[in-house]
């Protein structure tokens, strides 16, 4: 009997993350799959990040590749610096500030046994950088699953990056698009989706590290290139009514994940710049509504009433919008 032990290749990007890249590289040295290789490029780090990497692979020659940019590329480019330097048959992503569980390739492997798999992902617990405190744990209703692509455009993606492994046989041949600066993975991971089956991982395999300081943080400056997603999927899969469909759930939702911390943040310019945004992935009565929504949010007393009460319902409105 043949056991399916097939090469994974752990890609991880990071920049000026010296004081984190020692445990994340450390959570995948402790798996206990042992057919892996360990691709970590840096961005032309200018605080000592690559030379923990450097220490890491001269401990683990056979192990640790490091890809180390003598320029800055930025997060796409440098996504592909290290996606172009892996050579497994399947492919894990880790971001330089994050961590995988124990068991956690090992695990996901075996949802590969199944040729139609193409994308599998896990829960992740999103962390307090400062005291390690537990904010969210993700995917823990039915609602926020991702069971196909439709999901995966219509929901905005899947959160947590970090919980993703992918069949790189299904991944696009340029790898991470450059259309896409920053935000390059929630396409990514719909160009793969389209080649084959989604399947969830069940159990807490990672944790995501929040501190303010990544893409997840800096949604509103990103607003245009994150909805460029859905545009070109749509053009590009203008015959697939289902595919419009979901894209224009997904511009909506993620329009409504903005709106939500724009009003926790009391801007109410970034609000009114939403609300043409907001009538492009709408139409019909959802139209009406939104026009509704945004007169009723111009009045200075509701605006600020509802500012000081959405962080309350924030996990409520995660798990259920």
């Amino acid at each position: 009997m043949n056991i399916y032990n097939p090469k994974v290749s752990v890609m991880i990007i990071t920049y000026n993350q010296s004081h984190l890249i020692a445990e994340t590289i450390e959570s995948v040295l402790l798996q206990d799959y042992k057919n892996l290789e360990i691709v970590v490029a840096d961005d032309a780090s200018t605080d000592g990040t690559r030379e923990v990497i450097l220490d890491f692979q001269r401990r683990y020659p056979d192990v640790v590749i490091p890809i180390l940019n003598e320029k800055n590329m930025g997060i796409t480019g440098n996504s592909n610096a290290a996606f172009f330097a892996c050579t497994g048959e399947l492919v894990a992503i880790l971001g330089g500030d994050d961590l995988f569980l124990p068991g956690k390739i090992k695990a996901q492997v075996e949802q590969f046994e199944d040729s139609k798999v193409v994308l599998s992902y896990h829960p992740v617990d999103i962390f307090n950088h400062a005291d390690g405190k537990v904010l969210f744990r993700t995917n823990t209703t039915e609602k926020e699953k991702i069971n196909n692509v439709y999901d995966l455009i219509s929901k905005g993606g899947i959160p947590g990056a970090s919980s993703v492994m992918v069949r790189r046989s299904a991944c696009p041949s340029h790898g991470f698009d450059p259309l896409f600066p920053v935000v390059s993975d929630w396409i990514f991971y719909i160009e793969v989706a389209l080649r084959g089956e989604i399947r969830e991982l069940s159990g807490v395999f990672g944790k995501y590290r929040k501190h303010g300081l990544g893409a997840s943080d800096r949604t509103f400056e990103l607003l245009q290139e994150s909805l460029l997603t859905v545009d070109l999927i749509s053009q590009r899969y203008a015959s697939d009514p289902a595919i419009q469909k979901a894209c224009e759930q997904g511009g909506y939702r993620y329009l409504l994940g903005e709106l939500f911390r724009q009003i926790v943040k009391k801007n109410k310019a970034n609000v009114e710049a939403l609300h043409p945004l907001f009538l492009k992935y709408s139409s019909g009565s959802k139209k009406c509504l939104t026009n509704i929504v945004f007169k009723v949010l111009n009045n200075s007393i509701i605006f600020n009433l509802v500012s000081g009460l959405l962080p309350k319902l924030k996990n409520a409105i995660k798990r259920n919008v």
